[in-house]
Parts: structure tokens; sequence; C-alpha cells
């Protein structure tokens, strides 16, 4: 903490600001705070599409593989329900001071009435271990939501959906980010795996145009 004193105080009125939001806000106000107080890479249009089928779901238990910077696991907080258990997986290093580390001080704060937020920093999400702490931390309740943003290489998006799919309810969502056609280099593991996925399932998808790569994708778990 004394090493850092600037970024630690830069993190606690964060936390404050975030704590003074309102629970449910509108998508533009949520959307509009997490540009300038978090950081958030997708386009406002895809998003806002996944934010309102999020909100509308009410999810009471939700997983993201791939936090970043934090934008869309905030989105989640405000779309989920008071008593929502909110998860995420990276592969971000923990922090010296650990859950008191000054990312994930601000992150565990977008928690809001009585929502609990569960952090697995420096993990691995194709680990048998990363899966079995997921397991413990749900206690056995099925996933609402999931969204896969992390590894985007075909395998890895691959083996995402692969071993965390099952845990979603029926009626649940998957939701992938990245799935255009029109690829990056990063972009082209995910848009593959999404166009042989989309080819054998129901999906549903938001590609807003102009630019290579974006582009979000969903799967509903048949009921």
């Amino acid at each position: 903490m004394l090493d850092h004193p600037a970024r630690y105080g830069a993190a606690l009125r964060k936390r404050r600001r975030i704590r003074r939001l309102p629970p449910e806000p509108p998508f533009e106000d949520a959307f509009a705070f997490t540009v300038e107080q978090i950081g958030i890479t997708q386009k406002p249009d895809e998003i806002r599409w996944l934010f309102a089928l999020v909100r509308e779901l009410r999810p009471r238990v939700v997983l993201e593989i791939g936090l970043d910077e934090g934008g869309t696991f905030f989105l989640w907080s405000r779309a989920a329900p008071a008593d929502a258990r909110l998860i995420a997986i990276d592969t971000r290093p923990p922090g010296r001071l650990g859950r008191w580390s000054p990312f994930q001080l601000v992150v565990h704060g977008f928690a809001s009435r009585d929502q609990r937020v569960d952090l697995l920093m420096s993990a691995d999400s194709h680990e048998r271990a990363t899966i079995s702490r997921i397991e413990q931390l749900t206690a056995g309740r099925p996933l609402d939501f999931l969204f896969i943003d992390g590894d985007h290489s075909y395998e890895g998006v691959r083996q995402d959906f692969a071993m965390y799919s099952p845990l979603v309810r029926p009626g649940g969502i998957v939701a992938f980010h990245d799935v255009a056609q029109e690829t990056t280099p990063d972009t082209e593991g995910t848009a593959r795996f999404w166009r042989e996925f989309s080819a054998e399932h129901t999906t549903e998808e938001r590609v807003a145009g102009g630019e290579p790569g974006f582009g979000i994708g969903v799967y509903r778990v048949p009921a």
C-alpha cells in the first residue's frame, strides 16, 4: 500500500464514485460511466444490445472469462438483480495486496445492494483447478449468464465453451465477443469458432459495421 499511495488513493475515490451510482441505471448512463471511469473496448451499439438481453434475463449467477479493464463486468453488475453472484476469471496478476490491490479494490466495489463479486486473478480458465474453484463458488447453482472474452485463439474459445457452457442453466445465455467475420489477427480464432458453431446451432448476433473485429454472438441454452 505504501509503495503506491497515489494509485491506492485513486482506487478508493473511484470505488466511492461507483458506490454512489444508482443500482440499475439506464444503459446510456452506465456505459458513459464505464467509458469515463473504468475502460471498455466494446462498441456501444453491440454492447447495448447484449446489456438489454442480460437485464431481461435477470441473472443471479454471472461468469465472465476475460476481465480486461472491467468495463463489461461493471455493466453486468448493473443489469443483474440485487442478490446476484458475479464471478470473473482473468490472467492479470492479483497485485501485491491481493484483494486490497487498487484494481481489485475497484472491481469488488462494483457489487451493489446484496450482490457479491469474486475474482479469480492470475488464473487460466482452461485449468481444471479453475473450473473446480468456480463450482465451489457457485455451490452447485447453475450459471444464468456466461460471457466469453478471454483467450481468442480458436482452441481457447472452443475449450472455454466446452468447459463452462455445461454450467449454464437451460434458458441461460452464453455470449461471445469478437465474432465478426471481418477479422483482425487477434480475432480470427473467435470468428472461426463462431462461424462453425453458428452453422450447427441457433444463435443471434449483433455486428456494427465499419471496423474489423468486434461483434457479439449469443447462444441461448435450450430449455
